[in-house]
C-alpha cells in the first residue's frame, strides 16, 4: 500500500458518521423562494437539482484522484425532507444509537428546529401518503405488518439485483419451494437452520 493510499485510509476510517443539514437547507431555501409553481413537477425538480449541484459544498480532500461525497465531508449524509422530516426526537436517536449511530451536531439540530421542520410539516411523501391510507391499512400498519423501510428512504435507496430481473418473482418463488422440498430433515443436521433462513 502506497503511502497516499494509507493516508486516504486512515482518513475514511477516522471520519466520523454524522447527518448533514446542508441538502435539506439548499431545498428548504428553494421551495422557499426559487421555485416557480407555474413550472411543470419534472421542471421543478430539474431547477432544484441545477440549484443543489451550482450551490452544494464540493468535497476535495488532500492526495485523492477521485472526488466526491454524498454531504460535505466523508461520512456525512444528506438528509430528505420531502421524503420524510426528522424530527428532533429522530435526530437525538441517531445520534445517541449504539450501533449504526450518525452525530448531529447543535448546528444541525437548530437547522432543523428553525428552518427545515417549520418548513417542511405537512409537505413531505410520507405524511401525504399517510393522509391518503385507509383506517384499516392504518391499523395494518400500527400492528407492524408492512415496515417503515421507504418511508425515510429516497427512491432508489434500495434496489432489487439482477436475479430478479433476469428470472421474475415467481420463479423466485418456485426455487425457494424447491430448495425447501429437497430439504432432508434425517440426513442433514441443519436442515431445520435452512428452512428458517
Amino acid at each position: 500500500m502506497t503511502e497516499r493510499i494509507q493516508q486516504l485510509r486512515e482518513q475514511s476510517q477516522n471520519a466520523v458518521y454524522r447527518i448533514s443539514a446542508e441538502r435539506s437547507l439548499l431545498i428548504t431555501e428553494f421551495y422557499k423562494n426559487q421555485v416557480a409553481y407555474s413550472d411543470s413537477i419534472p421542471v421543478q425538480r430539474a431547477k432544484l437539482f441545477q440549484y443543489e449541484l451550482k450551490n452544494k459544498t464540493i468535497c476535495v480532500n488532500d492526495l485523492e484522484l477521485i472526488v466526491g461525497e454524498r454531504g460535505p465531508q466523508p461520512k456525512e449524509t444528506p438528509t430528505y425532507p420531502e421524503i420524510t422530516v426528522h424530527s428532533l426526537h429522530d435526530l437525538e436517536m441517531l445520534n445517541n444509537r449504539e450501533k449504526v449511530w450518525f452525530r448531529v451536531d447543535d448546528e444541525t439540530l437548530q437547522a432543523y428546529e428553525k428552518t427545515i421542520i417549520p418548513f417542511w410539516e405537512g409537505r413531505s411523501n410520507r405524511e401525504r401518503v399517510m393522509q391518503a391510507m385507509t383506517p384499516e391499512w392504518h391499523d395494518a400498519y400500527e400492528a407492524g405488518i408492512f415496515t417503515e423501510f421507504m418511508e425515510q428512504r429516497a427512491p432508489g435507496h434500495t434496489a432489487a439485483g439482477y436475479k430478479v430481473y433476469k428470472k421474475g418473482m415467481l420463479d423466485l418463488q418456485a426455487e425457494v419451494d424447491a430448495s425447501l422440498a429437497s430439504l432432508d430433515f434425517a440426513a442433514d443436521p441443519k436442515a431445520y437452520e435452512k428452512r428458517k433462513s
